[in-house]
């Protein structure tokens, strides 16, 4: 026969004598010690989330100034072409604007993440002014060959106007925005 005694209740021998460097096993019901309790290395919603490949900074201070100046002279070589050849100087200012904004956008890219943004200023603005104001000196070249005996500064200001000085804040400004 049974009796109605209750029967003891199996004990676990790892509780009662844990080992160096394991954790006891708790009983059901029992709240665990927030010194006992594990910690994950990272949530677990990080599993879901999109990871971006870590990239190595690219770019540096040379490419900068090469991707500046290759931008520049293909914009000083269109102001030489419509104010020369063409005697055109109302499309000069969007011109240089337009070779400011592509010089700008090429330091960016040339920079990368090495240069800091003042420095990718720095060239942008610096390059394309350069080379603006080199054709600008072209174009005052080509006048001379042309049988023009004008100062460069009285050329400019008698011929464009404006429009020359025009030139390199607008080109500077868009080279300096954009970098």
């Amino acid at each position: 026969m049974q009796s109605n005694e209750p029967a003891e209740a199996p004990v676990d021998s790892r509780v009662d004598s844990p080992t160096p460097g394991r954790r006891p096993n708790p009983v059901p019901g029992e709240a665990v010690p927030p010194a006992a309790r594990r910690r994950l290395e990272r949530p677990p919603s990080d599993r879901y989330a999109i990871r971006e490949p870590e990239t190595t900074p690219t770019g540096s201070t040379i490419r900068a100034v090469v991707g500046a100046t290759v931008a520049s002279l293909v914009g000083a070589a269109i102001v030489v072409i419509l104010a020369s050849p063409l005697a055109l100087s109302e499309p000069l200012v969007l011109v240089a604007l337009a070779t400011g904004l592509a010089a700008g956008h090429a330091a960016r890219w040339g920079a990368g993440r090495v240069a800091s943004s003042r420095r990718r200023r720095a060239i942008a603005a610096l390059v394309v002014i350069a080379a603006i104001a080199g054709a600008q000196i072209v174009v005052w070249q080509l006048a001379i060959a042309e049988g023009g005996v004008l100062p460069l500064a009285d050329y400019l200001l008698t011929v464009f106007g404006p429009v020359a000085p025009l030139e390199l804040v607008a080109a500077g400004a868009a080279a300096w925005a954009t970098a």
